[in-house]
């Protein structure tokens, strides 16, 4: 029986992620895919829309695993016995940011290689040092924290994968103090503190994927008598339900910031309880996680922005979904290739150990 939750659970779990991101962004707006003439049978306009919007629960995910993983790094260390102080706390904050920040470079680098006479780089960034300086903040993933100019609107995400790194262990602090008395308080924040819409969006979520390490909700769950096919039942129709519930627009528009911590627990649960024991499936979706950071950050340029009349011209909703997956895997693979034989990840790894000690 499952113990706990494992790396492998976590990488299927962004593996489910990933696909929501791909069909919510295919499929998000009506006017594109009437404009496209996807074929989108058997569902009618309304429920296809209804659960391509609920696609975009993919942000909270993983925002709840980046959140799950740092805190549970931090927890696992003080197990073995090591007093962890906020020095420690920041040098391994640096050290993340580091291996996020070499990563997404390389990436940056690979799509420029790529397809750098599609760009207008001085029209978007402007010339001289002002434009050199704007292609630097863009290229190192800052461009969203400053407000500044970038090739690919999807790269917002950065922002907020800078954010996660340094406040999660701080919150894993008050967690750690607070116990279920942080969430309480959590609710109230916005209230008290005028934070931006990102933050205000995915902080609860964060909170949620803390206090699910310490609180040991995922050891709990998984202890539990309850015969598997129920929980699979069980499983089911709260995730159907909560497609119905979020996607209401006073819901939706008025208290996503508290609603997306719960599914995207929800969703992690059911996927490591039962996707993740499925033999293929499993080992798919493991997959699919393991390349979803790249596949996030390249997607936008094969669906949209260069080659959006070849991806839809598969006409039918689930070939299109397939071939962009397709596309964006094969790109990963080989990106993930090349740095692995340019050394990126040796560097990686000795810089994050000289950050982090």
């Amino acid at each position: 029986m499952k113990k706990e939750f494992t790396r492998t659970d976590s990488s299927v779990v962004k593996g489910v992620a990933i696909l929501c991101l791909l069909f919510y962004h295919l499929f998000e707006h009506a006017e594109r895919v009437t404009t496209m003439q996807v074929d989108y049978r058997p569902f009618s306009l309304e429920s296809f829309l209804l659960f391509s919007s609920f696609g975009n629960i993919c942000v909270a995910i993983f925002v709840f695993l980046s959140s799950y993983g740092i805190a549970k790094g931090i927890c696992e260390k003080e197990r073995n016995g090591q007093q962890i102080t906020f020095v420690q706390l920041f040098q391994m904050a640096c050290g993340r940011y580091i291996k996020l920040t070499i990563n997404f470079l390389a990436m940056f680098i690979s799509v420029n290689l790529l397809w750098f006479y599609k760009f207008d780089y001085a029209g978007l960034y402007g010339r001289g040092w002002q434009g050199g300086l704007y292609v630097l903040l863009d290229a190192t993933g800052l461009s969203g924290l400053f407000k500044t100019f970038t090739i690919n609107q999807t790269w917002w995400y950065m922002e907020l994968a800078i954010v996660i790194i340094f406040v999660v262990p701080l919150l894993y602090l008050v967690v750690k103090k607070l116990g279920y008395y942080a969430l309480p308080l959590a609710v109230l924040l916005p209230v008290v503190v005028d934070l931006t819409f990102d933050i205000k969006r995915y902080y609860f979520v964060m909170l949620f994927g803390v206090a699910a390490v310490v609180l040991g909700w995922f050891e709990k769950s998984f202890s539990t008598k309850c015969p598997l096919a129920i929980q699979a039942v069980v499983g089911v129709v709260l995730l159907v339900g909560s497609v119905f519930f979020r996607q209401n627009y006073v819901v939706y528009t008025e208290f996503a910031y508290l609603v997306d911590a719960p599914i995207a627990l929800l969703v992690a649960w059911f996927s490591a309880r039962m996707l993740a024991n499925l033999p293929v499936i499993g080992k798919l979706l493991g997959f699919f996680g393991k390349h979803s950071m790249n596949i996030y950050f390249v997607h936008t340029f094969f669906y949209m922005a260069i080659y959006q009349k070849f991806i839809y011209s598969f006409k039918y909703a689930g070939l299109i979904f397939l071939v962009l997956l397709g596309v964006c895997l094969v790109y990963s693979v080989i990106l993930e290739g090349v740095k692995k034989l340019c050394g990126v990840r040796k560097l990686t790894s000795f810089l994050v150990d000289k950050v982090s000690k």
